[in-house]
This record gives C-alpha cells, structure tokens and sequence, in this order.
C-alpha cells in the first residue's frame, strides 16, 4: 500500500467532565462540556490539532469536581 507524503497533523477531541456534586463515582451526576480551539465551550465536539488538545487538557487539568480527556 502506498502512503501519502503530504503533511498531516493528529487531530483529537476534548473534552471536560464536570460532577456537579463533587463526587467522581458511578451513579452520580456527570456533565460532558466539549471544548473547542481557544479552550471555550462549544456547543459540539471540534477537532482540535493534537498539540494544542493536549496543551489546553494541561491548563484545565486539576480543578475541583473535573476530569479532562483527550479523544
């Protein structure tokens, strides 16, 4: 099979995961913001280049009641 030499970039989703009630186990309330390029919310999933998810899931990480993923 042949390859294409054009440039490519990994593209990837992200996404926040807020628990309103603070606790992070089954059968709790959990909320799924996607994120877009500038690290806002966004209404649905954008594809963002695979450096910048991974830099803006960096930046969001740590904060009370919240998992980060990178899809």
């Amino acid at each position: 099979m042949a390859r294409s030499s054009a440039p490519c970039c990994e593209v990837r989703f992200l996404v926040l995961h807020t628990y309103p009630d603070g606790i992070k186990a089954y059968g709790h309330e959990r909320l799924t913001i996607p994120i877009g390029r500038r690290g806002k919310p966004v209404k649905k999933m954008r594809l963002i280049p695979a450096e910048r998810a991974h830099a803006l899931a960096r930046k969001l990480q740590g904060q009370f009641g919240t998992t980060v993923s990178v899809l």
